[in-house]
C-alpha cells in the first residue's frame, strides 16, 4: 500500500510542477485492488455511511483511494494522510464512509460522482483491468477550448492526432469533448462517465481533462501527450498556421505500425 501511495505523491506533485492544478484544483482516484484491503480491515470507520445520491451496484463493496476536498495536490508529497483518504462503498454502491486518511476532519473530492461513476464504466469496458482516473487542468488543452470555434469529439480527436504523431498511438480510440457544465454536478458526472465508458480521456470544456488508466502512470501519461500536442498546435497558428500537416493516410499507417485499433468513425 505504501508503494501507490508513493505513486500518487509522484504523479500529484508532477501535475503541481507542470502548473495543472493550481491551489486545490485537480483530483486522483485509484480503485484499489483486494490485495490491498487488508492494510484497513482493522481501521476504525471515520464517518457514518454518506449517502451517494447514487446507485452503482457494479463497484458496491469496493474501496478506493481518493484525493480530499479542498486539498492542494502539491501538498500530498508532504502530508499524504491529511490530503488523502480510503473510501468504503456499501454493498449496493449507494452509499460510503470514509476508513481512513483525510486528517484531521476532511472529506473526499467535490468531484466523486465523476469519478465513481467513471471508474464503474471502466471496469466494465476492460474487463476489471482500468483502476486509475485523474482530472487534471493542463494549461494547453484548457486553452485550445476557447481558440478553436465548434468544437466536438470529432473535430479535437483529429485536430490532436494530426498535430503530434504519438497522439494516434496513445489515444487510437480518440478524445470525448464535453461541452461546459458545472463541476461537480451530476450532469457532469453521467456525461463524464459515459464518455470514459467509450473512450480512455475527456475534455471538460474551459476546464480540464480526464483521464482513465490501468494505473497512474498510464492514466497521466494520456494527459502529458494530449497536452504536447494542445501546445504544438497553439504554437504552429502563433505562428502563422499549418503549412502542413499529418494526413490520413500517415496516421492510419502508424496506427497499423504500432498495432492500434482506431475509431474510424472520427475520421468522417
Amino acid at each position: 500500500m505504501q508503494e501507490l501511495i508513493e505513486e500518487v505523491k509522484r504523479i500529484s506533485g508532477n501535475m503541481a510542477r507542470l502548473g495543472w492544478a493550481e491551489s486545490n484544483g485537480g483530483n486522483i482516484s485509484v480503485r484499489l485492488k483486494p490485495e490491498f484491503y487488508p492494510y484497513f480491515d482493522d481501521c476504525q470507520p471515520k464517518s457514518e455511511w454518506l449517502n451517494l445520491s447514487l446507485s452503482l451496484p457494479e463497484i458496491g463493496g469496493e474501496r478506493f483511494l481518493v484525493t480530499g476536498t479542498g486539498c492542494h495536490l502539491r501538498n500530498i508529497e508532504i502530508s499524504p494522510q491529511k490530503n488523502l483518504g480510503v473510501i468504503e462503498l456499501d454493498k449496493k454502491g449507494e452509499s460510503y464512509r470514509l476508513l481512513w486518511g483525510y486528517e484531521p476532519q476532511g472529506a473526499p473530492t467535490s468531484e466523486l460522482p465523476s469519478h465513481l461513476m467513471s471508474h464503474c464504466r471502466m471496469k466494465i469496458k476492460s474487463n476489471n483491468q482500468m483502476f486509475a482516473f485523474i482530472h487534471t487542468h493542463p494549461t494547453h488543452i484548457i486553452a485550445l477550448s476557447y481558440a478553436v470555434a465548434n468544437l466536438n469529439t470529432r473535430t479535437l480527436t483529429k485536430l490532436l492526432w494530426q498535430s503530434h504523431a504519438e497522439c494516434i498511438v496513445a489515444f487510437p480510440e480518440g478524445v470525448e469533448f464535453l461541452p461546459w457544465m458545472m463541476a461537480g454536478s451530476v450532469d457532469m458526472a453521467k456525461a463524464t462517465a459515459d464518455a470514459m465508458g467509450r473512450r480512455n480521456l475527456a475534455v471538460w470544456q474551459y476546464h480540464g481533462i480526464c483521464s482513465g488508466g490501468c494505473d497512474l502512470d498510464e492514466a497521466f501519461g494520456r494527459i502529458e501527450v494530449v497536452e504536447k500536442a494542445a501546445e504544438i498546435y497553439l504554437c504552429v497558428r502563433a505562428v502563422g498556421g499549418f503549412q502542413q500537416t499529418l494526413s490520413e493516410e500517415q496516421l492510419l499507417a502508424i496506427a497499423l505500425n504500432f498495432n492500434c485499433p482506431v475509431d474510424k468513425s472520427l475520421w468522417g
